[in-house]
């Protein structure tokens, strides 16, 4: 009897094994070993504001005449 069992045991041991060779074998085979990629590359110029100096340069003096207006003051004084 105990051999019997030990041979069922070793059996589905075996059958286990043969499934889980046969899945891998099977996962495998999925993976095509011609890969296709194809690549694409769009490129598009955008210039921000804050690229232009020009925007620098008014934005400079615009900075300056306010701090002058605000330095100055009213010119009344009580």
């Amino acid at each position: 009897m105990k051999n019997l069992n030990y041979l069922q045991s070793s059996l589905s041991k075996m059958k286990l094994m043969a499934i889980m060779v046969l899945a891998s074998v099977y996962s495998f085979a999925q993976d095509s070993t011609s890969k296709v990629v194809n690549t694409t590359t769009t490129t598009t110029k955008t210039e921000e504001f804050y690229t232009n100096p020009i925007y620098w340069v008014i934005g400079g003096l615009v900075l300056i005449i306010i701090i002058a207006l605000f330095a100055r003051g009213n010119g009344k004084k009580d």
